[in-house]
């Protein structure tokens, strides 16, 4: 038996009452809710991003749902190195 990771996106629902966020547990991990600021952050998985969105979208309580950009980003910062900035940095010390 072998443990598969399978990709999962954060969603960030924003509501108009708190009261509703338990509601969101059928679609994925219930993780956070914030009270003051008024949403509610669930752990989706990565297929069908879009069709969930749209079904949580079409709740009364529900004002705007964003998802994560974290998979998306690229965690090595492409080309941008800190050898770059310490050289620039050392040529501005010098001056």
């Amino acid at each position: 038996m072998t443990l598969e990771v399978q990709p999962r996106r954060a969603l960030y629902v924003y509501l108009k009452n708190n009261r509703h966020a338990p509601q969101l547990k059928k679609f994925g991990q219930l993780n956070y809710v914030s009270r003051k600021m008024g949403f509610a952050m669930i752990y989706v998985d990565d297929e069908n991003i879009d069709q969930k969105i749209n079904k949580i979208k079409q709740y009364k309580f529900v004002k705007d749902v964003i998802a994560s950009p974290r998979p998306d980003i690229d965690p090595d910062l492409g080309d941008v190195h800190d050898d770059i900035f310490f050289e620039n940095y050392d040529e501005e010390s010098v001056d």
